[in-house]
């Protein structure tokens, strides 16, 4: 009687798993945004003369669910806000322009498959000019809940 006893328990133990499946995790959708877009930049205003654009690399930094992002373009980091929807919007940044100072802002929204958004810069001399940013994120979509 013993060894039944014993054998029906390790067939419930084994029955039982140890868990590790493959189930997703549970709870709500947070929005996530990091990581790496391909963008396409155009000039939409500008009254500073002759200025030139150009695509540089991209990437966002973005903790799953935090209200502040890091974004990189280029050469240049801009710390901002986020929303859960995917309205951002990033603090003024100063730079030097040789001759004088710009500032620049960006503010755009996010998308399962990107972003778009208007950098607007600021010249000390002054003048300003907008880019528009058609970004496509690279590897998974971002999460917008």
């Amino acid at each position: 009687m013993r060894r039944a006893v014993a054998a029906a328990g390790i067939v419930v133990l084994c029955a039982c798993g140890g868990g590790g499946g493959a189930d997703p995790p549970t709870g709500p959708r947070v929005l996530a945004v990091a990581g790496d877009y391909a963008l396409a930049v155009a000039l939409t205003e500008n009254d500073c003369g002759a200025v030139t654009v150009q695509p540089l690399p991209t990437h966002v930094e973005h903790t799953p669910g935090a209200g502040r992002l890091r974004l990189t373009h280029g050469p240049n980091t801009f710390d901002g806000s986020v929303s859960a929807d995917g309205a951002f919007t990033t603090d003024a940044r100063t730079l030097s322009d040789g001759g004088g100072t710009l500032t620049i802002t960006v503010n755009g929204r996010f998308t399962t498959g990107g972003l778009e958004a208007l950098a607007t810069v600021a010249l000390s001399r002054p003048c300003r000019y907008v880019v528009r940013w058609t970004g496509t994120k690279q590897g998974a979509p971002n999460v917008i809940p």
